[in-house]
């Protein structure tokens, strides 16, 4: 088992920290998103959940965060800003994000 891990979309990290952390409160939309694609193991039936939309073009990637056309959370910053820069969001716990998810994966 890794101590420390880093979650990558596009090319690029866009979340990393405590393992942990990062399976427990993932702050990035797609951190979110992929753990909440995982079929459960406690025998609970339902439909598998899946991340809207297409990965983008790595060859004509936009200035602004290449998860933003499937992304659940994204506010105006994402629309006109350049791709965010990792922020500490809580002690060794990292985000490239404008509005990190602050909710379990599986909770809507």
């Amino acid at each position: 088992m890794a101590d420390e891990v880093a979650v990558m979309y596009a090319g690029r990290i866009v979340e990393s920290g405590q393992a942990g952390a990062v399976f427990r409160r993932p702050r990035h939309p797609y951190t979110w998103a992929l753990l909440s694609a995982l079929p459960r193991l406690d025998g609970s039936q339902g439909p598998l959940r899946f991340i809207k939309g297409s990965p983008p073009d790595l060859g004509g990637l936009p200035p602004e965060c290449a998860f933003l056309p499937r992304c659940h959370k994204a506010v105006n910053a994402c629309r006109q800003e350049p791709w965010p820069p990792l922020k500490e969001l809580s002690s060794g716990h990292w985000a490239a994000c404008f509005n990190p998810v602050y909710q379990e994966p599986g909770e809507d």
